[in-house]
């Protein structure tokens, strides 16, 4: 808690040792441990006031809070906005109010309340509840504008609030110029920091201060280090804010600015959105830009993606407004490339804003000549083409990506051009392929000196990628207990790189491994983990994934009805937003067709097979053609001839991808199918041509099938 409240610690205490990651976790449950524990001695009121200014972490610790308490004897009281969202929580504990306008008796009451030490006249009072219009705000603000006015004649009630605090802010005197200098810094503010910047005030400050609270402007709020204060309300600010001129308005920014960085280094340090926030006003593009890119950094360092994209949009936008064309392009193409990654994370690869930010790079990398910026924006549009069902396109990137990298003649980015190979080569069912580069890839990778990519290529580390792709591919030929020893290498590895969206990234190919194979304990318990770690994060696409490979090991217990319920609610959301588009219609046409649901099942495996534009290439295709033998079987006699089509395709594809697991599979429903129309040899015959051209490695549980079937 110290760090979080800027307390120094100095040798008192040894470091955490925790990355930010696992600091932030840790301090969001220690505060959530704290309220409960305070609630066990007496009950607790927690209150959170205008949350329509929230930030996203902060949501999270809140709606963490109110999933913590929700057995304790704590009340959360957040006030807000109509344009907040509601919070989502995982129970049913919260209650939304929505408060209606004061009735004149309340007003009239408020009024009293406020102008305690002056009784007004009823029409006056009768004129303030007319022009506030029961708001509670207006109601206060205009009594005290009455209350406070010297006039010997019968005081005037203002016209709009924003009348009410401007004649308050002018009785001020000389403090005014000082709530203005204040009220630049921001809604609150530090003596310290005032007394730098308001260098041409009149009056002395710590007197202006003081005249400013006797006034109700302004409260104090405590401090470990330095005396701090902050408006009464964001209108009373914003008031003082817009009465001054441009010009000084901007003078003061750039003081401000200048101030925090060679006084206040730790501010700037901790908190360089705000040194941006000043510059940005002052007119002072390049260090507004700078310090928004900091930002977006030290969001991106702590896993607060939401954040760390705002940071980096204000630092583009800055960026555009720089008079040099050539170090504008530059410093935009610097900015579009980090962020892409922390868009692809929070909205998944797929999305349309992140094949737009690539795009614009890649622009701007042409324009610039700057040949690795150009790779990062390549990798960008590879990235984002995966889901987007072209796969030729995918091809093609990853063509261009091996031919900048010989360009560039970096072997980092040489790696990660084989590393774009390889998924594309697991992505368009190219096992032979996918086998090749990433042997090469966990050959090269070396973590002292490759873990930086991770990050930059979209949370993405090519380590990682190697020994799961390997996994994957080593899984479709049939390798079972090498995929399985890969997959877990490939685990630790993320988990000793520590981002959690590489950990996320294996647990999601592990779980495809472990289902395919139909290992559902073991689906079971990852599922769990990966569904933990997306919410905690907020990766939508791993817990539509988690949930879509949870479902489906659901579906061959008691649960099996709920099970496929869950599947069903979560494909659209997980075929959308998740790269493994096919492999989620795979798993559900199989959960449906060994629910019943036959003509559902067809129509989905036929919708996915209408997406391949080159014949036989892509990932599960071969399944796709197997699950609609085996559905047009179940649909009747009539049916029989096309669905032996399809089994002998599933089987022709599978040998093409040499995907030996997928080939052995359609052969032994080639198989059955024959053997149910008295045709026992002939199905046989296949079964047996497969098996003999099987390698040594192979060892998937189908191969005792096949062997008790012949």
């Amino acid at each position: 808690m110290a760090d979080l409240l800027s307390i120094p610690t100095d040798d008192r205490y040894p470091p955490l040792g925790l990355s930010p990651a696992q600091r932030k976790a840790a301090t969001v449950a220690s505060l959530v441990d704290q309220m409960t524990a305070l609630a066990v001695q007496k009950p607790v009121l927690f209150v959170l006031e205008d949350a329509h200014w929230i930030d996203p972490t902060t949501q999270e610790l809140v709606t963490r809070l109110i999933d913590g308490i929700a057995k304790a004897r704590v009340l959360a009281l957040i006030t807000a906005r109509l344009e907040y969202a509601p919070l989502r929580t995982n129970g049913g504990s919260t209650t939304s109010r929505v408060l209606s306008r004061l009735t004149k008796q309340e007003c009239i009451d408020l009024v009293a309340g406020t102008a305690a030490s002056r009784a007004l006249e009823p029409a006056l009072i009768d004129e303030i509840v007319a022009k506030a219009d029961g708001n509670p705000l207006f109601v206060e603000e205009l009594t005290k504008a009455v209350a406070e006015s010297e006039s010997s004649d019968r005081p005037v009630v203002p016209a709009t609030l924003q009348d009410s605090l401007m004649a308050r802010l002018d009785r001020l005197g000389p403090a005014k110029e000082i709530a203005q200098v204040a009220a630049v810094i921001g809604l609150q503010f530090s003596q310290p920091l005032l007394e730098i910047v308001a260098v041409e005030c009149a009056t002395d400050i710590a007197s202006g201060i003081a005249r400013l609270a006797d006034a109700g402007l302004v409260l104090s709020q405590g401090r470990a280090t330095e005396s701090g204060y902050r408006f009464s309300h964001a209108l009373m600010r914003d008031i003082a804010y817009e009465n001054l001129l441009r010009g000084r308005r901007r003078q003061i920014h750039e003081r401000i600015g200048h101030a925090l960085l060679e006084r206040f280094p730790a501010v700037a340090e901790a908190e360089p959105e705000v040194v941006a926030h000043h510059f940005a006003n002052a007119g002072i593009h390049d260090l507004a830009c700078t310090y928004h890119e900091r930002a977006g950094d030290r969001a991106a360092a702590r896993f607060a993606f939401a954040e760390a994209v705002a940071h980096f949009r204000a630092g583009h936008a800055e960026a555009g407004k720089a008079a040099d064309d050539e170090e504008r392009v530059r410093r935009e193409l610097a900015l579009l490339l980090k962020l892409g990654p922390a868009l692809a994370i929070i909205k998944g690869p797929q999305s349309p804003e992140v094949e737009e930010t690539y795009r614009r790079a890649h622009a701007a990398g042409q324009k610039a000549g700057d040949h690795v910026g150009l790779f990062k924006a390549t990798w960008g549009l590879w990235f984002n083409a995966i889901p987007s069902r072209k796969l030729e396109v995918l091809r093609d990137r990853a063509q261009e990506l091996i031919a900048l990298s010989g360009q560039v003649a970096d072997p980092d980015l040489q790696l990660e051009a084989f590393h774009c190979r390889w998924s594309t080569a697991l992505f368009r069912g190219e096992g032979p392929t996918a086998l090749k580069y990433t042997q090469e890839g966990v050959r090269q990778y070396d973590p002292a000196r490759h873990a930086w990519m991770g990050p930059v290529f979209g949370g993405h580390d090519p380590g990682v990628c190697a020994h799961l792709c390997r996994a994957l591919a080593l899984c479709f030929s049939g390798q079972t207990a090498q995929a399985r020893q890969f997959a877990d290498k490939g685990i630790l590895l993320a988990e000793t790189l520590g981002h959690p969206h590489n950990v996320g990234f294996a647990l999601q190919n592990a779980l495809v491994l472990n289902q395919t194979l139909g290992d559902r304990e073991t689906v079971n318990r990852m599922a769990q983990r990966l569904r933990d770690l997306a919410e905690k994060y907020n990766f939508a696409p791993m817990r539509a994934h988690a949930l879509m490979v949870s479902g489906w090991a659901c579906t061959f217990g008691t649960q099996s009805d709920a099970g496929l319920a869950m599947m069903e609610a979560e494909y659209p959301r997980a075929s959308a937003i998740g790269p493994l588009y096919r492999y989620y219609a795979t798993i559900l046409a199989d959960a449906r067709e060994r629910a019943g649901r036959i003509t559902d099942a067809l129509e989905l495996v036929q919708g996915a097979l209408a997406t391949v534009a080159e014949p036989g290439v892509g990932m599960f295709v071969p399944e796709h053609h197997r699950l609609r033998g085996v559905c047009l079987l179940r649909l009747g006699s009539e049916h029989v001839d096309e669905a032996m089509h399809s089994l002998q395709t599933a089987l022709d594809v599978a040998k093409q991808q040499g995907a030996t697991l997928f080939e052995l599979r359609a052969a032994l429903s080639l198989a059955k199918a024959a053997a149910a129309q008295g045709r026992a040899a002939e199905g046989q015959q296949s079964l047996r041509s497969v098996c003999a051209d099987l390698p040594p490695e192979f060892d998937a549980p189908e191969l005792e099938q096949a062997r008790r079937l012949l």
